[in-house]
């Protein structure tokens, strides 16, 4: 796996790397089997898959963050301390979830494994909202196609979510199959509404791939696959390892140095133990997370850089992404049997592209195989139960008819750029004593249009099933869905890296990630980071040839 923790002193490579997650695992990975001599420094640490299920056991809180606790040394958000780990500037609460941890937040993501559709790239143009990317579907077609190899993509031929594929570009597995459930809400629902439900493009395995094993079903995708069908960076990590990448783990970055060129000439690391060691390179690519890439080069505001680190035009930071979810759930007439599965195989495919993008933003709705609200809900009904004085054979009966019957539809709708959408620092420190990521958030009409369109569309879905005690919560940031803080764009003044994820200011700074990204639209961004992670190796290999 690498040296793990160094021998004190000074280490250098041809190409360092900042975060051992989805972008920093493929890049490393691409660039060590092109012969390359890269390291990868990961802020966290790491543990095999059954200690972090056993931390998932032991942890009352079943969140996202469950199995992941948090290191002093290196603190990521938990499931309890949202608003203590981020400063909320508000008006709408930050939930951001992330980790810091070899395979990055990946490790607890849902496993979506959609490409971005032709006309998210250009939705300015097209409907004269968001801005546009200033590159364009087809320049990442074969970058898509080599991270759905690597990741082994389960999708259904006959619906590829607006994202055409050419000819001789199948996914590589087969389908996960809808659930039961997915197949009761269209021919219960959908199809006298004249909507359509279609499968999920998954990053989980249908059948035995790169020696993983078949989905079974657990229904915990979120936050941890106990036996490894769903993909994570992890496996990527490996991969890179194995052509000879080195990682150092536990060295929290906290300082970018630049010359007086504006040429970046080394990184400090920290360790546990409070040491600090220089980290040098010829080139520097930061790739760990859309919260922690603008919050260091904040924090690295030095003589001639006095706003932090390619801040020069004042855009680190802003134009932050998410997406704004809600929850419509309800219990059905008839049976429908959640709970098991990966928790979401199906979805409605109206409403994620169309010329209504003008007035509203575009949503996607999912079905919930995890029920109301996880695997939790079983335990708070038996409680309500018992306490209606049910037991034995009648608490048990009680709990199948009821849990069986148990239906919610999440929808996500896009929330736009904005430049007073962002991040700074804090005047708070956090436990590494870094100053804390502050967070302004307003959500705008646009999504809050979209929103009451899912709203409507999800309730309509549920009476249909005929559900009488259907409800709703307040509308709330994804704390999946978090980029867009060093856009990339053509021009200085509005963005932070160019079409090549080079940062404007300086000639040997690269970023890669969901924070480069200038949207968020329905789909997933974690296809488009692993693409552009390949195709950012690439790109440094051409800058190689001519040096």
């Amino acid at each position: 796996m690498g040296r793990g923790m160094s021998e004190a002193g000074d280490l250098s490579a041809d190409i360092v790397i900042v975060g051992a997650g989805m972008g920093g695992g493929h890049l490393s990975r691409s660039l060590a089997e092109a012969g390359r001599d890269v390291l990868v420094l990961e802020a966290g640490g790491r543990k095999t898959r059954g200690e972090y299920l056993s931390d998932f056991f032991l942890n009352p809180v079943k969140g996202p963050q469950a199995p992941y606790p948090s290191q002093d040394f290196a603190p990521h958000p938990l499931d309890t301390n949202y608003d203590d780990f981020y400063d909320q500037a508000g008006p709408e609460r930050f939930v951001g979830a992330y980790l810091r941890i070899y395979g990055g937040t990946s490790w607890h993501w849902t496993g979506f494994a959609d490409r971005l559709r032709p006309e998210d790239f250009r939705a300015a143009t097209l409907y004269g909202r968001g801005t546009d990317w200033p590159i364009r579907y087809e320049d990442l077609l074969p970058y898509y196609r080599e991270a759905e190899i690597r990741w082994g993509v389960a999708g259904d031929p006959d619906h590829v979510w607006g994202a055409p594929r050419q000819e001789g570009d199948p996914y590589p597995m087969p389908p996960i199959p809808a659930s039961w459930m997915d197949r009761q809400i269209q021919s219960q629902a959908l199809d006298a509404m004249g909507l359509h439900a279609a499968i999920f493009s998954h990053a989980r395995n249908s059948v035995i791939y790169d020696d993983r094993p078949v989905c079974c079903g657990n229904n915990t995708c979120v936050p941890i696959c106990p036996i490894g069908a769903k993909y994570d960076a992890s496996v990527e990590m490996d991969r890179a390892v194995k052509a000879g990448a080195r990682v150092e783990l536990q060295a929290l970055v906290t300082h970018i140095s630049l010359g007086p060129d504006q040429r970046v000439v080394g990184l400090t690391i920290r360790r546990p133990d409070g040491s600090t060691q220089r980290v040098t390179a010829k080139t520097y690519v930061l790739a760990c997370h859309a919260v922690e890439v603008p919050r260091l080069l904040l924090n690295s505001a030095q003589e001639g850089a006095p706003n932090g680190v390619a801040n020069g035009s004042d855009q680190v930071g802003r134009n932050l992404l998410s997406q704004w979810n809600i929850d419509v759930w309800g219990t059905v007439s008839d049976p429908v049997y959640p709970y098991r599965g990966p928790q979401q195989t199906s979805g409605i495919t109206e409403y994620r592209d169309g010329e209504f993008r003008k007035d509203y933003a575009p949503f996607g709705t999912s079905f919930m195989n995890n029920g109301w609200s996880g695997n939790s809900d079983a335990t708070k009904l038996s409680e309500e139960l018992i306490a209606q004085g049910m037991r034995g054979e009648a608490l048990v009966s009680a709990l199948n008819e009821q849990i069986s019957r148990h239906v919610r539809l999440n929808s996500s709708a896009e929330t736009l750029g904005d430049p007073e959408n962002r991040i700074t620092l804090s005047d708070q420190k956090d436990s590494a004593g870094i100053p804390k990521p502050r967070i302004a958030f307003t959500v705008d009409d646009y999504t809050r249009a979209g929103m009451e369109v899912a709203k409507t569309v999800s309730t309509e879905v549920l009476t249909r099933m005929g559900a009488a005690d259907i409800q709703t919560n307040t509308p709330y940031l994804s704390n999946a869905i978090i980029g867009g803080t060093t856009r990339m764009g053509t021009d200085p003044a509005g963005s932070v890296v160019t079409p090549d994820l080079k940062t404007h200011q300086h000639d040997n700074l690269y970023i890669l990630g969901a924070s480069t990204h200038v949207s968020c639209p329905v789909n997933a961004p974690s296809l488009t980071i692993a693409a552009m992670g390949i195709r950012l190796a690439e790109h440094l290999g051409r800058v190689a040839g001519h040096e």
